[in-house]
Protein backbone atom coordinates (compact mmCIF):
# COMPACT_ATOMS: atom_id res chain seq x y z
CA UNK A 1 0.00 0.00 0.00
CA UNK A 2 1.12 3.42 -0.92
CA UNK A 3 0.10 6.54 0.37
CA UNK A 4 1.17 9.99 -0.13
CA UNK A 5 1.47 12.82 1.70
CA UNK A 6 -0.06 15.78 -0.25
CA UNK A 7 0.03 17.66 2.98
CA UNK A 8 3.45 17.71 3.72
CA UNK A 9 5.71 18.29 0.57
CA UNK A 10 9.12 17.00 1.80
CA UNK A 11 7.72 13.97 2.63
CA UNK A 12 6.68 12.23 -0.24
CA UNK A 13 4.80 8.93 0.09
CA UNK A 14 5.37 5.76 2.15
CA UNK A 15 4.57 2.31 0.74
CA UNK A 16 3.87 -0.11 3.58
CA UNK A 17 4.10 -3.97 2.66
CA UNK A 18 0.37 -6.27 1.89
CA UNK A 19 1.24 -8.29 4.44
CA UNK A 20 1.64 -6.52 7.26
CA UNK A 21 -0.93 -3.81 6.46
CA UNK A 22 -3.85 -3.55 8.69
CA UNK A 23 -5.37 -0.51 7.03
CA UNK A 24 -5.27 3.43 6.60
CA UNK A 25 -7.32 5.05 8.98
CA UNK A 26 -8.27 8.61 9.81
CA UNK A 27 -10.67 11.68 10.58
CA UNK A 28 -13.94 12.26 8.06
CA UNK A 29 -13.28 14.73 5.26
CA UNK A 30 -16.66 16.41 5.58
CA UNK A 31 -18.82 16.93 2.25
CA UNK A 32 -18.15 20.95 1.27
CA UNK A 33 -20.33 22.87 3.52
CA UNK A 34 -21.82 26.50 2.42
CA UNK A 35 -19.66 28.46 4.64
CA UNK A 36 -21.08 31.18 4.86
CA UNK A 37 -24.81 29.70 5.50
CA UNK A 38 -23.22 27.33 8.62
CA UNK A 39 -22.05 30.33 10.56
CA UNK A 40 -25.26 32.59 9.38
CA UNK A 41 -27.34 29.84 11.09
CA UNK A 42 -25.40 29.43 14.06
CA UNK A 43 -25.77 33.05 15.27
CA UNK A 44 -29.60 32.88 13.95
CA UNK A 45 -30.54 29.77 16.35
CA UNK A 46 -27.81 29.69 19.01
CA UNK A 47 -28.00 26.74 21.18
CA UNK A 48 -29.60 27.47 25.03
CA UNK A 49 -29.19 31.32 24.55
CA UNK A 50 -30.94 34.60 22.99
CA UNK A 51 -29.22 35.76 20.23
CA UNK A 52 -26.17 37.56 20.72
CA UNK A 53 -27.44 41.03 19.56
CA UNK A 54 -30.26 40.46 22.28
CA UNK A 55 -27.68 39.65 25.10
CA UNK A 56 -25.32 42.83 24.40
CA UNK A 57 -26.45 46.43 25.17
CA UNK A 58 -25.17 49.30 24.10
CA UNK A 59 -23.52 50.30 27.06
CA UNK A 60 -21.28 46.66 27.08
CA UNK A 61 -17.74 46.85 27.75
CA UNK A 62 -17.40 43.59 25.11
CA UNK A 63 -14.42 41.39 25.19
CA UNK A 64 -13.97 38.75 22.33
CA UNK A 65 -11.80 36.02 23.24
CA UNK A 66 -9.63 34.27 19.87
CA UNK A 67 -7.59 31.17 20.30
CA UNK A 68 -4.21 32.02 19.08
CA UNK A 69 -2.15 31.03 16.11
CA UNK A 70 -1.18 27.55 16.60
CA UNK A 71 -4.68 26.75 16.45
CA UNK A 72 -5.74 26.20 13.39
CA UNK A 73 -9.18 27.58 13.63
CA UNK A 74 -10.72 29.99 11.36
CA UNK A 75 -11.48 32.70 13.45
CA UNK A 76 -11.66 35.39 11.21
CA UNK A 77 -14.91 33.97 9.73
CA UNK A 78 -17.17 33.57 12.69
CA UNK A 79 -15.41 36.94 14.06
CA UNK A 80 -16.99 38.75 11.32
CA UNK A 81 -20.38 38.03 12.42
CA UNK A 82 -20.45 38.29 16.27
CA UNK A 83 -19.09 42.36 15.26
CA UNK A 84 -22.14 42.40 12.77
CA UNK A 85 -24.23 41.16 16.07
CA UNK A 86 -22.84 43.77 18.27
CA UNK A 87 -23.34 46.80 16.10
CA UNK A 88 -27.37 45.51 15.67
CA UNK A 89 -27.52 45.93 19.55
CA UNK A 90 -25.67 49.23 19.26
CA UNK A 91 -22.06 48.52 20.70
CA UNK A 92 -19.41 50.84 19.25
CA UNK A 93 -16.18 49.89 18.13
CA UNK A 94 -14.62 51.89 20.85
CA UNK A 95 -16.37 49.18 23.46
CA UNK A 96 -14.73 45.91 22.23
CA UNK A 97 -11.54 44.43 22.90
CA UNK A 98 -9.73 41.67 21.42
CA UNK A 99 -7.76 39.07 23.57
CA UNK A 100 -5.64 36.32 22.41
CA UNK A 101 -5.69 32.66 24.53
CA UNK A 102 -2.07 31.70 24.34
CA UNK A 103 -2.63 29.68 26.80
CA UNK A 104 0.54 29.12 27.52
CA UNK A 105 2.09 29.22 23.68
CA UNK A 106 4.43 31.58 22.55
CA UNK A 107 2.85 35.26 21.40
CA UNK A 108 1.06 35.45 17.89
CA UNK A 109 2.81 37.61 15.68
CA UNK A 110 0.82 40.49 13.97
CA UNK A 111 0.58 38.97 10.48
CA UNK A 112 -0.77 35.32 12.64
CA UNK A 113 -3.29 37.98 14.40
CA UNK A 114 -4.09 39.33 10.74
CA UNK A 115 -4.97 35.79 10.05
CA UNK A 116 -7.29 35.06 12.87
CA UNK A 117 -9.69 38.36 12.64
CA UNK A 118 -8.80 39.89 9.67
CA UNK A 119 -5.93 43.05 8.98
CA UNK A 120 -8.28 45.78 8.74
CA UNK A 121 -10.20 44.49 12.00
CA UNK A 122 -6.75 44.84 13.67
CA UNK A 123 -6.92 47.94 13.18
CA UNK A 124 -9.80 49.20 14.04
CA UNK A 125 -10.19 47.40 17.48
CA UNK A 126 -7.61 47.15 20.67
CA UNK A 127 -6.23 44.15 20.17
CA UNK A 128 -3.94 42.35 23.09
CA UNK A 129 -2.26 38.97 23.68
CA UNK A 130 -2.31 36.74 27.05
CA UNK A 131 1.17 35.44 27.61
CA UNK A 132 3.20 33.85 30.37
CA UNK A 133 5.61 36.46 30.44
CA UNK A 134 2.92 39.50 30.99
CA UNK A 135 3.82 40.93 34.63
CA UNK A 136 2.26 40.19 37.74
CA UNK A 137 0.14 42.78 37.54
CA UNK A 138 -1.36 41.41 34.08
CA UNK A 139 -3.64 38.70 36.21
CA UNK A 140 -6.52 39.29 38.55
CA UNK A 141 -7.34 36.72 41.46
CA UNK A 142 -10.80 35.54 41.13
CA UNK A 143 -11.43 33.53 44.43
CA UNK A 144 -10.66 30.04 45.39
CA UNK A 145 -12.36 27.00 44.29
CA UNK A 146 -12.57 23.88 45.74
CA UNK A 147 -12.86 21.04 43.74
CA UNK A 148 -12.03 17.45 43.55
CA UNK A 149 -8.66 18.30 43.08
CA UNK A 150 -8.50 20.53 46.04
CA UNK A 151 -8.46 23.89 46.70
CA UNK A 152 -7.01 25.96 43.57
CA UNK A 153 -7.02 29.76 43.17
CA UNK A 154 -8.34 31.34 40.08
CA UNK A 155 -5.90 33.82 38.55
CA UNK A 156 -6.70 34.43 34.94
CA UNK A 157 -5.98 37.63 32.59
CA UNK A 158 -6.71 40.73 34.76
CA UNK A 159 -9.09 42.27 31.22
CA UNK A 160 -11.94 39.36 32.41
CA UNK A 161 -12.59 41.37 35.24
CA UNK A 162 -12.98 44.74 33.51
CA UNK A 163 -15.94 42.89 30.82
CA UNK A 164 -19.62 43.31 31.25
CA UNK A 165 -19.85 40.77 27.92
CA UNK A 166 -17.21 37.89 26.94
CA UNK A 167 -17.50 36.16 23.40
CA UNK A 168 -15.42 33.19 23.19
CA UNK A 169 -14.81 32.30 19.29
CA UNK A 170 -12.48 29.12 19.00
CA UNK A 171 -12.05 25.71 17.35
CA UNK A 172 -12.69 22.24 19.01
CA UNK A 173 -10.09 19.53 18.74
CA UNK A 174 -9.28 16.46 20.28
CA UNK A 175 -7.14 17.15 23.50
CA UNK A 176 -5.20 14.91 25.42
CA UNK A 177 -5.63 17.03 29.15
CA UNK A 178 -9.26 18.19 28.02
CA UNK A 179 -11.02 15.79 26.15
CA UNK A 180 -11.40 18.23 23.70
CA UNK A 181 -10.79 22.25 23.34
CA UNK A 182 -13.73 24.29 22.49
CA UNK A 183 -15.80 26.23 24.96
CA UNK A 184 -14.80 27.29 28.14
CA UNK A 185 -11.18 26.04 27.80
CA UNK A 186 -10.77 29.16 26.18
CA UNK A 187 -10.93 30.82 29.01
CA UNK A 188 -9.64 28.18 31.22
CA UNK A 189 -6.95 27.44 30.48
CA UNK A 190 -6.84 30.08 27.52
CA UNK A 191 -6.47 33.11 29.46
CA UNK A 192 -5.17 31.56 32.93
CA UNK A 193 -2.08 31.76 34.85
CA UNK A 194 0.68 29.31 34.81
CA UNK A 195 -0.16 28.04 38.33
CA UNK A 196 -3.74 27.75 37.06
CA UNK A 197 -2.97 26.36 33.82
CA UNK A 198 -1.09 24.17 35.64
CA UNK A 199 -3.59 22.92 37.53
CA UNK A 200 -6.08 22.16 34.72
CA UNK A 201 -3.16 19.93 32.65
CA UNK A 202 -2.41 18.02 35.98
CA UNK A 203 -5.83 17.00 36.65
CA UNK A 204 -5.74 15.88 33.05
CA UNK A 205 -2.48 14.06 32.98
CA UNK A 206 -3.05 12.61 36.40
CA UNK A 207 -5.78 10.19 34.27
CA UNK A 208 -5.35 7.38 31.85
CA UNK A 209 -5.06 8.93 27.97
CA UNK A 210 -7.95 6.72 27.22
CA UNK A 211 -10.46 8.25 29.64
CA UNK A 212 -9.55 11.57 28.40
CA UNK A 213 -8.40 12.20 25.05
CA UNK A 214 -11.86 12.24 22.57
CA UNK A 215 -14.02 12.08 25.71
CA UNK A 216 -16.96 14.70 25.94
CA UNK A 217 -17.28 14.14 29.57
CA UNK A 218 -14.60 14.12 31.66
CA UNK A 219 -13.03 14.89 35.41
CA UNK A 220 -10.87 18.19 33.72
CA UNK A 221 -14.47 19.58 31.78
CA UNK A 222 -15.79 19.10 35.35
CA UNK A 223 -13.06 21.32 36.52
CA UNK A 224 -13.34 23.86 33.71
CA UNK A 225 -17.07 24.56 34.34
CA UNK A 226 -15.97 25.58 37.66
CA UNK A 227 -13.99 27.50 37.31
CA UNK A 228 -15.55 29.62 34.53
CA UNK A 229 -18.39 30.38 37.62
CA UNK A 230 -15.84 32.98 38.64
CA UNK A 231 -15.93 34.65 35.13
CA UNK A 232 -20.48 35.31 34.90
CA UNK A 233 -19.73 37.42 32.16
CA UNK A 234 -18.41 35.08 29.82
CA UNK A 235 -22.03 34.69 28.26
CA UNK A 236 -21.66 33.54 24.38
CA UNK A 237 -19.23 31.56 22.76
CA UNK A 238 -18.90 30.09 19.52
CA UNK A 239 -17.20 27.09 18.52
CA UNK A 240 -16.19 26.20 15.29
CA UNK A 241 -15.77 22.56 14.07
CA UNK A 242 -13.47 21.60 11.10
CA UNK A 243 -13.03 18.55 9.09
CA UNK A 244 -9.24 17.38 8.47
CA UNK A 245 -8.68 19.49 5.43
CA UNK A 246 -9.88 22.88 7.46
CA UNK A 247 -12.88 23.29 5.73
CA UNK A 248 -15.53 24.56 8.52
CA UNK A 249 -18.24 21.86 8.79
CA UNK A 250 -20.24 22.92 11.90
CA UNK A 251 -20.35 26.24 13.72
CA UNK A 252 -21.95 26.52 17.14
CA UNK A 253 -23.12 29.55 18.78
CA UNK A 254 -24.70 29.86 22.56
CA UNK A 255 -24.23 29.29 25.84
CA UNK A 256 -20.54 28.32 26.78
CA UNK A 257 -21.05 25.10 28.66
CA UNK A 258 -23.83 23.81 26.36
CA UNK A 259 -22.15 24.75 23.09
CA UNK A 260 -18.88 23.09 24.50
CA UNK A 261 -21.06 19.82 24.76
CA UNK A 262 -22.46 20.14 21.27
CA UNK A 263 -19.36 21.21 19.44
CA UNK A 264 -17.13 18.52 21.38
CA UNK A 265 -20.08 14.95 19.75
CA UNK A 266 -19.46 16.90 16.64
CA UNK A 267 -16.15 16.96 16.29
CA UNK A 268 -16.13 13.42 17.99
CA UNK A 269 -18.22 12.38 15.25
CA UNK A 270 -15.37 13.41 12.55
CA UNK A 271 -11.97 12.30 14.93
CA UNK A 272 -13.19 9.16 17.17
CA UNK A 273 -12.93 5.79 15.11
CA UNK A 274 -12.15 2.09 15.62
CA UNK A 275 -9.30 0.28 13.50
CA UNK A 276 -9.81 -4.11 13.79
CA UNK A 277 -6.76 -4.53 15.76
CA UNK A 278 -3.51 -3.49 17.87
CA UNK A 279 -0.58 -2.57 15.79
CA UNK A 280 2.92 -2.98 16.57
CA UNK A 281 3.64 -0.21 14.67
CA UNK A 282 1.60 2.88 14.00
CA UNK A 283 2.17 5.17 11.30
CA UNK A 284 0.85 8.47 12.25
CA UNK A 285 1.72 12.29 11.21
CA UNK A 286 0.67 15.17 13.49
CA UNK A 287 -1.11 17.34 10.39
CA UNK A 288 -2.71 19.93 11.07
CA UNK A 289 -1.66 20.31 14.93
CA UNK A 290 2.09 20.22 14.08
CA UNK A 291 3.59 23.53 14.90
CA UNK A 292 6.11 22.25 17.38
CA UNK A 293 7.43 18.98 19.16
CA UNK A 294 4.98 19.69 22.43
CA UNK A 295 1.67 20.27 19.36
CA UNK A 296 3.18 17.07 18.03
CA UNK A 297 2.49 14.96 20.59
CA UNK A 298 -1.55 15.16 20.27
CA UNK A 299 -0.88 12.50 17.49
CA UNK A 300 1.61 10.52 19.56
CA UNK A 301 -1.00 9.83 22.12
CA UNK A 302 -3.94 9.24 19.74
CA UNK A 303 -0.67 6.41 18.66
CA UNK A 304 -0.77 5.23 22.10
CA UNK A 305 -4.18 3.96 21.96
CA UNK A 306 -3.90 1.30 19.55
CA UNK A 307 -0.41 0.32 20.14
CA UNK A 308 0.66 -3.15 21.02
CA UNK A 309 2.83 -2.72 24.43
CA UNK A 310 6.21 -2.57 23.35
CA UNK A 311 5.57 -1.74 20.08
CA UNK A 312 6.97 1.17 17.81
CA UNK A 313 5.29 4.73 16.77
CA UNK A 314 6.77 6.55 13.75
CA UNK A 315 5.40 10.08 13.63
CA UNK A 316 5.68 12.36 10.71
CA UNK A 317 5.92 16.23 11.33
CA UNK A 318 7.30 19.04 10.19
CA UNK A 319 8.51 20.78 13.16
CA UNK A 320 8.47 24.31 11.98
CA UNK A 321 9.10 25.85 15.32
CA UNK A 322 11.36 24.38 17.83
CA UNK A 323 10.38 23.66 21.42
CA UNK A 324 11.45 26.36 23.91
CA UNK A 325 14.78 26.15 25.76
CA UNK A 326 13.16 25.83 29.19
CA UNK A 327 11.16 22.77 27.56
CA UNK A 328 13.84 21.33 25.87
CA UNK A 329 15.80 21.46 29.35
CA UNK A 330 13.15 20.05 31.85
CA UNK A 331 12.66 17.04 28.92
CA UNK A 332 16.10 15.80 30.58
CA UNK A 333 12.89 14.52 33.38
CA UNK A 334 11.87 11.94 31.11
CA UNK A 335 13.59 9.67 33.11
CA UNK A 336 11.39 9.70 35.76
CA UNK A 337 8.13 7.71 36.12
CA UNK A 338 5.10 9.22 35.22
CA UNK A 339 3.81 9.03 38.93
CA UNK A 340 7.25 11.21 40.05
CA UNK A 341 6.26 13.60 37.38
CA UNK A 342 3.02 14.54 38.42
CA UNK A 343 4.58 14.83 42.03
CA UNK A 344 7.63 16.79 40.71
CA UNK A 345 4.62 18.86 39.08
CA UNK A 346 3.48 19.77 42.17
CA UNK A 347 6.28 19.72 44.88
CA UNK A 348 9.70 19.51 43.52
CA UNK A 349 11.81 20.45 40.59
CA UNK A 350 9.33 21.19 38.13
CA UNK A 351 6.55 22.55 40.26
CA UNK A 352 7.64 26.36 38.68
CA UNK A 353 6.20 25.06 35.32
CA UNK A 354 3.62 22.56 36.71
CA UNK A 355 1.92 22.30 32.73
CA UNK A 356 5.17 21.87 31.08
CA UNK A 357 5.38 18.81 33.95
CA UNK A 358 1.94 17.48 33.01
CA UNK A 359 2.95 17.46 29.51
CA UNK A 360 6.05 15.74 30.31
CA UNK A 361 4.07 13.07 32.73
CA UNK A 362 1.64 12.42 29.95
CA UNK A 363 4.75 12.07 27.24
CA UNK A 364 6.00 8.94 29.70
CA UNK A 365 2.96 7.20 29.48
CA UNK A 366 3.75 7.18 25.82
CA UNK A 367 7.18 5.61 26.11
CA UNK A 368 5.86 3.30 29.35
CA UNK A 369 4.09 1.71 26.29
CA UNK A 370 6.27 1.87 22.99
CA UNK A 371 9.57 0.71 22.81
CA UNK A 372 10.52 3.31 20.43
CA UNK A 373 9.34 6.62 18.78
CA UNK A 374 10.79 8.03 16.13
CA UNK A 375 10.01 11.80 14.37
CA UNK A 376 10.18 12.01 10.86
CA UNK A 377 10.99 15.87 10.12
CA UNK A 378 12.83 18.09 8.20
CA UNK A 379 11.84 21.21 9.55
CA UNK A 380 13.56 23.93 12.05
CA UNK A 381 12.60 21.82 14.94
CA UNK A 382 14.49 18.73 13.69
CA UNK A 383 16.82 18.30 16.92
CA UNK A 384 14.44 19.00 19.64
CA UNK A 385 12.87 14.56 19.17
CA UNK A 386 16.53 13.78 20.85
CA UNK A 387 15.65 16.12 23.86
CA UNK A 388 12.93 14.42 24.77
CA UNK A 389 14.88 11.11 24.03
CA UNK A 390 13.03 10.29 20.91
CA UNK A 391 14.78 9.12 17.58
CA UNK A 392 14.70 11.09 14.77
CA UNK A 393 14.92 9.81 11.04
CA UNK A 394 14.57 12.13 7.67
CA UNK A 395 13.25 9.35 5.42
CA UNK A 396 9.63 8.31 7.22
CA UNK A 397 10.61 4.86 4.00
CA UNK A 398 13.64 4.27 6.59
CA UNK A 399 11.97 4.74 9.79
CA UNK A 400 9.18 2.64 9.25
CA UNK A 401 11.76 -0.48 7.31
CA UNK A 402 13.75 0.13 10.53
CA UNK A 403 10.44 -0.83 12.83
CA UNK A 404 9.50 -3.37 10.88
CA UNK A 405 13.20 -4.97 11.10
CA UNK A 406 13.41 -4.43 14.77
CA UNK A 407 9.64 -5.95 15.57
CA UNK A 408 9.55 -8.82 12.68
CA UNK A 409 8.41 -9.84 9.30
CA UNK A 410 5.38 -10.24 11.02
CA UNK A 411 4.76 -6.73 12.57
CA UNK A 412 1.17 -5.73 12.02
CA UNK A 413 1.60 -1.72 10.99
CA UNK A 414 -1.90 0.49 10.71
CA UNK A 415 -1.61 4.05 9.11
CA UNK A 416 -3.28 6.88 10.65
CA UNK A 417 -3.68 10.10 8.88
CA UNK A 418 -4.15 13.74 10.39
CA UNK A 419 -3.28 12.60 13.98
CA UNK A 420 -3.66 15.88 15.27
CA UNK A 421 -7.67 15.12 15.08
CA UNK A 422 -7.15 11.26 15.42
CA UNK A 423 -9.03 9.04 18.15
CA UNK A 424 -8.32 6.11 17.30
CA UNK A 425 -9.44 3.16 18.87
CA UNK A 426 -8.93 -0.48 18.90
CA UNK A 427 -12.99 -1.94 17.68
Amino acid sequence: MRYYYTYYPKIREIEIPNANFIGIFGPLESPLADREKVLREAFAHPVNSPKLSEIATADDQVLIVLDDALEPTPTVFPFFHAVQELHAAGVKDTNVTVLIANGGHRASSNAEVDRKMGAEMRRKYKVYQSALNEHEDSYHTFGTAHTAFGPIEVRADARLRNASLIIGIGGTYPNRFKGFTGGGSLIFPGLADEETIGEIYLAGASQPASSILGQVENPTRALIRQLLEFVPAFKFCVDVVVDRTLAIDACIAGAPASVYRVSADSQAHRSNFTIPEPADIVMIDSHPIDTNLLQATHALYAASGILKVGGEIVIVTPLVEQVSQLAGTLAKNLSEPKEMLLKMSRSGALSRHPALGAQLAAIREVTDRASRVTFVSNGPGIHDPEKFGFHQSNDAQAALDGAISRLGANSRVALITHGGLAVPRVA
